[in-house]
């Protein structure tokens, strides 16, 4: 209390009451209390130096008579160092997180020195003693940082305005903020710190909810840009999750790393009769977290060719299996990795010729103990063998083998160190050993000459208790009776059984497989996919018995058409028992499409997965693995941390953000009119267009901010950014393309307003999110995360052509396009007058997907949004298609 005899409320000496400021309701700990912070307690000499014997020149002491001391007695008289003696702690549970930090702020950089002469760029916004507003807040701030002297009432938005009034980047400033939604909400969140009361809250709008204005330490001594608590969605997610004051739980769609194990299904479809442009990468994903779950998806990828057969393995040793595709058409391999961005990425590495079988195994005993990737050349007879070499897949050895192969498989039959390879052969009719003789070399050490005809569909496991095991298990794929046989490593045939099917209507065993299903029988169980082509195709399932196999087995028909060709297995539901899963390659004269059946363990029907259209009815070759954190179709937020500028322009690198759509000063809940920018995306820098010609042929400029919303979709699909590999969807919907679905401007179509759904026209345009956002039930709006893939409200893949849930049928009518009792020859205009609806003809009793013949965004050069390879040509009462279903001079129709 003695410098409170002058410097006091009522004291007589000094002009400058102190004491009163320690009254305040926010103040500095004096003694007797204890502060937190520094030494404790505190005296007035702790900050102040009382003689003025410290001095800045000769008779003259440091303004305020300032000194203060660290705990080794070093002392400061000015500039933040001063309050850092005591302020040097970063603290748990507090917003300041040391000089380190603050010095690496725009603030400390913009903020003048105060004109006071102590330097200490802290008083710009904090008074030292005591002050009404918490903590320590400034009543006023004034020149030289502000040009006007600003009255600051309390610690909220106003002491920010104080400084930021006027627009800048992304921010609108004073005026225009309040009418967002963050800034409008009534919504409170506690307040962070030490200093509040305990219950404290300010409302979520505050700018101090979402900055530090003293910098905020990213955990490796760095500075969180742009001022802010934390960087990406983990700031978003704080207040957008499920117990957050927001109405959505946004955190919901982040990728749950729980789900990193989870098995994936890849399939690969190849068509008989539509070729190489339908074929397709189909992988099946889940997400859930409770057992059993579901497959969801296809997520789909654009393969290098002809898909003929695909395996997963680590090939590269990074503890993540990666997929290995092959090809018919093309000498090519094809690498899939998990990834960030993409969901898939792919890799290709050129080969001597096709590769109709593939398969990842450990067949030779290198130091690495990487598995190689065996490639086998149905038609040059040779098997090729590759080993990762730490940039891409190195050719290690070749092996002959028959010019019919028909099947690969794996696994230690001879009792070696490595794995042995087993190939059939179809023409010859053998199965052939292929066996390590040496460093990184293999022959065929046994050839098994088969007494049935066309063995293919080989598996290696242990189903013949009786025998030493692993066996050779073997389709003889055009036999009636011994359709199935056993050997064992040596060649010697153990027995055959006969499967239990329509052989009398051309079903015929196709491909085995030994799994463990059902935990109740002993041993293995051997199951084998038997094609019935267009009749009845089945499952058999043997269970072992008297040292052998049953000869009596389950039979689980899959279904009429249905052309079950291919099985793999694993554990796909999380339940901790593995699935059976078939891959049904459909039919194409029945008009049933490819798909993808799960059965449990108990061999019940869990779920079948529809891959697409009769236009991809071929082979279903299918692989099971874990390729690491893949998920279902999402934008990947926060995948590429540290990337985002808020007032970013090319060139950029490929990452998304929660604010690369949404500004969190501008954003609102208001609705617009399309392609105006609704709320959600007000203030957001984008990519703008100008068209000067069909397809790749536009011009882009900087939308800062955008006017529209493709403009924000644009910033990252479209050409705009530079990036290699991002499908271009501006130069899909050009105005100036011959057909395009309409997203920047209105464009009268030729479809009928009949053919509409209620609300949709000829001339409608359309928000990328009208088709665009989340299937999931109960999940946020919006293009965050969804089942459906690519990102979709509705299934486009995954789906029957039929289904009435089908994206395409939320515009346009099912009645019209798939029932057909709602066409006529003034509907759809697809229309024969023999024939009747020829949509109806192509979708529900061709069993076509809109995708057999229609692209969905837009097109350059074809009308009515066909594929290039339809070959459609229009005339004035029908037209023509000439291509793969209807070759040679092609088919026309003529309206009534």
């Amino acid at each position: 209390m003695l410098c409170y005899a002058c410097h006091g409320v009522d004291a007589l000496g000094s002009g400058t009451d102190v004491q009163s400021s320690f009254l305040a309701t926010s103040a500095h700990d004096l003694a007797p209390a204890s502060a937190p912070y520094g030494p404790s307690v505190i005296q007035c000499s702790s900050c102040h130096d009382s003689h003025g014997s410290d001095e800045v020149t000769t008779g003259v002491p440091y303004p305020y008579l300032l000194r203060a001391r660290t705990s080794t007695g070093t002392a400061f008289f000015e500039r933040e160092e001063y309050c850092a003696t005591c302020h040097f702690e970063d603290r748990q549970n507090d917003v300041w997180d040391g000089l380190g930090i603050f010095k690496q702020t725009a603030h400390f950089a913009a903020l003048p020195e105060p004109a006071n002469g102590t330097k200490i760029r802290c008083s710009n916004c904090h008074v030292a003693h005591g002050s009404a507003i918490a903590p320590l807040i400034v009543s006023q701030i004034a020149s030289p940082a502000l040009a006007a002297t600003v009255t600051i009432a309390a610690n909220d938005r106003t002491l920010c305005f104080a400084c930021h009034p006027d627009p800048a980047g992304t921010y609108p400033g004073e005026s225009a903020y309040p009418s967002s939604a963050h800034a409008s909400s009534n919504a409170t969140v506690a307040i962070a710190g030490e200093w509040p009361a305990a219950g404290a809250s300010r409302l979520v709008g505050e700018c101090q909810n979402c900055h530090a204005p003293m910098g905020s330490n990213d955990g490796s001594g760095t500075a969180v840009p742009k001022l802010l608590e934390v960087d990406g969605r983990a700031l978003c997610d704080r207040c957008h999750d499920a117990d957050g004051p927001a109405s959505t739980d946004v955190s919901a769609t982040a990728y749950p790393a729980a789900a990193a194990t989870h098995l994936e299904v890849l399939a690969g479809l190849s068509p008989d009769a539509t070729g190489t442009a339908y074929s397709t990468l189909a992988l099946a994903v889940s997400e859930a977290t409770v057992a059993p779950w579901p497959l969801v998806g296809p997520r789909e990828s654009e393969p290098a060719g002809a898909v003929s057969d695909v395996a997963m393995g680590d090939v590269d040793g990074d503890g993540v299996a990666e997929a290995i595709v092959g090809y018919a058409d093309v000498a090519k391999l094809s690498i899939l990795r998990a990834d960030p961005l993409t969901g898939l990425s792919r890799a290709d590495v050129a080969i001597p010729a096709s590769a109709e079988f593939v398969g990842v195994a450990d067949v030779l005993g290198d130091l690495d103990g990487l598995p190689e990737v065996l490639a086998l050349d149905r038609g040059g007879s040779t098997l090729h063998v590759y080993r990762w070499d730490g940039n891409t897949l190195a050719p290690v050895t070749t092996v002959a083998v028959g010019a019919s192969s028909s099947g690969m498989a794996f696994g230690d039959v001879t009792g070696g160190l490595s794995d042995d390879i087993v190939v059939t052969d179809d023409g010859a009719n053998e199965v052939r050993i292929i066996t390590e003789t040496g460093v990184d070399q293999l022959q065929v050490t046994t050839t098994i000459p088969s007494a049935y005809a066309a063995p293919r569909g080989p598996s290696v496991g242990d189903v013949w208790s009786a025998s030493a095991g692993p066996e050779i298990v073997v389709a003889n794929a055009a036999e009636t009776s011994d359709t199935v046989a056993v050997y064992d490593g040596s060649g010697a045939l153990l027995g055959t059984v006969a499967v239990d099917a329509d052989v009398a209507g051309g079903a015929r065993a196709w491909d085995t497989l030994v799994v463990e299903l059902d935990g109740a029988s002993p041993g293995s169980e051997l199951a084998v996919a038997v094609n019935g082509f267009g009749g009845a195709s089945s499952l058999n399932v043997f269970r072992q018995s008297g040292g052998g196999l049953n000869v009596t087995p389950v039979r689980l028909d899959t279904g009429t058409a249905k052309a079950t060709s291919t099985l793999a297995s694993g554990d796909v539901d999380g339940d901790g028992a593995a699935e059976l899963v078939c891959g049904n390659g459909g039919w194409w004269a029945s008009g049933v499409g490819p798909s993808a059946a799960v059965f449990d363990g108990v061999l019940t029907l869990t779920q079948e997965l529809p891959l697409g259209g009769t236009e991809r009815a071929g082979s279903v070759p299918l692989a099971v693995g874990d390729l690491g954190a893949v998920g279902k179709s999402r934008h990947p937020v926060g995948a590429v941390p540290g990337s985002h500028n808020s007032t970013e322009t090319p060139p950029f690198a490929r990452h998304v953000e929660c604010v690369d759509c949404h500004d969190p000063h501008e954003a609102t809940s208001t609705v617009a009119a399309a392609p105006a920018v609704y709320g959600q995306l007000k203030g957001v820098f984008g990519a703008a267009v100008t068209n000067t010609g069909a397809g790749a042929a536009i011009t882009y400029a900087d939308a800062q901010p955008v006017t529209n919303e493709y403009e924000v979709c644009f910033k990252c699909h479209s050409a705009y950014g530079g990036w290699s590999g991002v499908r271009d969807i501006a130069s899909e919907v050009n105005t100036r393309n011959v057909s395009v679905h309409s997203i920047e401007e209105s464009r009268l179509t030729s479809a009928p307003a009949s053919t509409f759904e209620t609300g949709w026209a000829a001339d409608s345009v359309l928000y990328c999110v009208d088709c665009h956002g989340t299937a999931d039930a109960g999940a946020p709006a919006g293009p965050h995360a969804s089942n459906a893939s690519p990102l979709l409200k509705q299934p486009y893949a995954g789906v029957a052509t039929g289904d009435a849930g089908m994206l395409c049928y939320a515009c346009h009518k099912r009645s019209v396009y798939y029932t057909g009792v709602d066409d006529t020859g003034s509907a759809s205009l697809f229309y024969d007058a023999t024939a009747g609806a020829l949509h109806a003809a192509h979708m529900n009793a061709a069993g076509l997907s809109c995708g057999a013949c229609h692209v969905s965004h837009g097109s350059p050069t074809e009308d009515r949004l066909a594929r290039t390879d339809v070959g459609l040509s229009l005339a004035s009462d029908g037209g023509a298609c000439t291509n793969a279903c209807h070759p040679a001079s092609g088919v026309s129709y003529t309206r009534p």
